[in-house]
Order: structure tokens, then C-alpha cells, then sequence
């Protein structure tokens, strides 16, 4: 039974420079550990909460999903609520593991990493599409007769071009253009180059530049497929600017208040899911044209992890407010975060 509900290489160079619930109502210590937690004997709570993010909306997130959910439900002999993630707040969905409000999750790697790192889910499993990768690109889009040939000419201050740039914790949407597409390329601050950055989703920017409403957009290169079978008289006008090295695919993550016992029945159905039956191998393709999923593991998140602390340090080295003082104290801070950070990402995966 299904029930709906709508609602960190920066690191190492700094460094070295029948499902139950999740926790009581009113939280827990985080683990030290994945497998921290006693396998059996906890209070459990029904039905499962699964939420998924929502990057094309909340009614076609749901319906991608509610088949997948459904057929999961049955396999396990339990309910399970889907849930629709709007929030961007990375540290809303950690807070929303901590007390208990979400079991299993679909996240894109930015939010997974926040909920890692505070020691309260796992990436357990990770998407194969159909074509059989394990990864996506960013891109940079704009109308194809726009003027804008390559990278370099959208780069060039003072033409007055408006960017839609991705929400600010969107790996990538914002988080990998940033670091690959500008940081790298020398440009610490692009928001200086144009005459207006807007923020939105993947579609949403899509759209807009193909309807020429700003004249550079970022996405990915798999939103933007999707894009091109829902609307693809709007689709053509687009014209990639820049692709991004490859990132991968989101991940599913689950508690680690969750019995050992648990997280082994969910990582069996999941990762064999659609190996038995063409009914669930089209139940797949509804989920993102998906093949299967595959075992995962935090290291997976290492990229973001990189990006992350490479974005933080970079907000504290280009502060006019902090003293040289105050920089090297937040320097420190980040550091020991991502020295921490690298031991969870590091550990080995508690169901193997």
C-alpha cells in the first residue's frame, strides 16, 4: 500500500594544508558508525517514509515514482509513504532523518552529502539508466541563435546578458557549473560578469532560454532529455554551451536507525528490481528511464564533497567583512570539517 505526501580536490589539499521506523519522534545521537545501531528491539513506526526530490515538480516526481514505491511496498510486506521533497535546504532534509520524519530518500548528491555527514543516512544504492550509466553532465544552454558560440564569449563581462543560474545547494545546477565552469576557469565571482543571475529549476531555466527570457541557463544533460521528449519544438532551440566532467547519478539513501536486518531486505529488493519480470522493468523506465539500481556507498559523495568545502573555503577567502584573523579561524573550522567529513565518506558500507 503506497500513501502520497506533497512537502566536498578541495578536500585533500586543504586538509593537507516489514520496515519499521527510523527513531522515536524526539531524535537520537548520531552514530558513530552505519551499523551503530542495534539490529533488532527498537521501537518501529509504520508506514515507511520514502521521500524523492522534485526537479520536475511535485505531481511528476509523484508520478514517476508511485509504481516503483508500490511494487517495493509489496515486495517487503510494508506500507510505505511517498513524499515529495521541495525543500532546497540540505539541512531541513538532514533534520528530517534526525527526527525520524524520513526513512529512504532520492536525493540529489548535495543533499545526500549534508545527511551523511551528520551521521544520520547511507547511500545504499545508486540509478542505472537505461543506456547503462551510472553518471549525468551539467551543462551550460543558451538559444541557438543567440550569438554565444562557446564558454568563452558567455564569460565576457559587460555584454549585459542575464544567466539562470540553478538554486544554490543544486549539485548540478549550481554547485558543479560554479566550481568546473567558472572557479576553475579563473572567475571567483560570476555573478559580476552579468547583468542579472536568476535562480530556478532545471526546467525553469530551460525554458527560459529557450524562449530566449535570459541567455544563459544551467541544467543537465538528463533533465534536458527529458525536456526535449515533453517539448521538443521548444527543446530545439537550445544549443549546448559547455558539459561538465561526469557526475553521478543521485543517490538513494537510507536511516541509520534502521536494523542492520532492515537495510539488507531493502537493498535486496531495490538492487534486484526489474531482474525478475518485464513488468517491473517498465515500472523502471517511469523512474528517470532507469534500467536498475545498483549498490552504492558514500564514497560515492566524494565529489561533492570536494565542491562543498572548496565552496566554503572560497566564501571565507572572499569576504570583505572577515578580518585576516577571522579567515584563518573559519579556515581552520573548514578543514577539520572536511577531515571529518573524508572519515565518513570513507567508511565501509554497513550492508555489504
Amino acid at each position: 500500500m503506497v500513501h502520497v505526501d506533497a512537502h566536498w580536490s578541495r578536500r585533500r589539499w586543504l586538509v593537507a594544508g516489514g520496515l519499521l521506523p527510523l527513531v522515536p519522534p524526539w531524535g537520537h545521537a548520531a552514530p558513530s558508525s552505519p551499523s551503530a545501531t542495534a539490529a533488532t528491539g527498537d521501537t518501529r513506526k509504520s508506514p515507511l517514509v520514502f521521500a524523492v526530490i522534485t526537479p520536475r515538480g511535485s505531481d511528476a516526481a509523484v508520478a514517476a515514482w508511485t509504481s516503483f514505491v508500490k511494487r517495493v511496498s509489496q515486495e517487503l510486506g510494508q506500507p510505505i509513504t511517498l513524499k515529495a521533497w521541495v525543500s532546497p535546504d540540505s539541512a531541513a532534509l538532514a533534520n528530517a532523518f534526525a527526527n525520524g520524519e524520513i526513512d529512504l530518500a532520492w536525493v540529489g548528491n548535495s543533499a545526500a552529502l549534508a545527511v551523511v555527514e551528520r551521521g544520520v543516512g547511507e547511500v545504499f544504492a545508486q540509478m542505472v539508466t537505461d543506456t547503462g550509466s551510472t553518471g549525468y553532465h551539467a551543462i551550460i544552454v543558451t538559444h541557438k541563435d543567440s550569438g554565444l558560440k562557446t564558454l568563452d564569449a558567455a564569460q565576457q563581462p559587460g555584454k549585459g546578458l542575464v544567466f539562470a543560474d540553478g538554486e544554490t545547494k543544486s549539485f548540478s545546477g549550481h554547485l558543479v557549473p560554479l566550481y568546473y565552469a567558472f572557479v576553475k576557469r579563473g572567475i571567483n565571482d560570476p555573478a559580476s560578469l552579468y547583468k542579472e543571475v536568476r535562480r530556478g529549476s532545471h526546467i525553469d531555466n530551460l525554458t527560459l532560454a529557450a524562449q530566449r527570457k535570459v541567455d544563459l541557463a544551467t541544467a543537465n544533460d538528463e533533465e534536458l532529455k527529458m525536456f526535449k521528449t515533453k517539448d521538443p519544438d521548444l527543446a530545439s532551440q537550445l544549443n549546448i554551451l559547455w558539459t561538465s566532467p561526469v557526475i553521478p547519478q543521485s543517490p538513494l539513501i537510507w536511516s541509520t536507525s534502521l536494523s542492520l536486518d532492515l537495510r539488507r531486505r531493502i537493498q535486496q529488493v531495490i538492487t534486484s528490481f526489474g531482474k525478475h519480470n518485464a513488468l517491473d522493468e517498465e515500472v523502471l523506465k517511469q523512474v528517470n528511464n532507469l534500467s536498475a539500481f545498483r549498490k552504492s556507498r558514500n564514497s560515492q559523495l566524494i565529489t561533492a564533497g570536494d565542491i562543498d568545502m572548496f565552496v566554503a573555503w572560497q566564501q571565507v577567502n572572499r569576504s570583505k567583512d572577515l578580518s585576516e584573523a577571522e579567515k584563518a579561524q573559519r579556515i581552520r573550522a573548514i578543514s577539520e570539517r572536511a577531515s571529518r567529513l573524508e572519515l565518513r565518506l570513507k567508511l565501509p558500507p554497513s550492508v555489504l
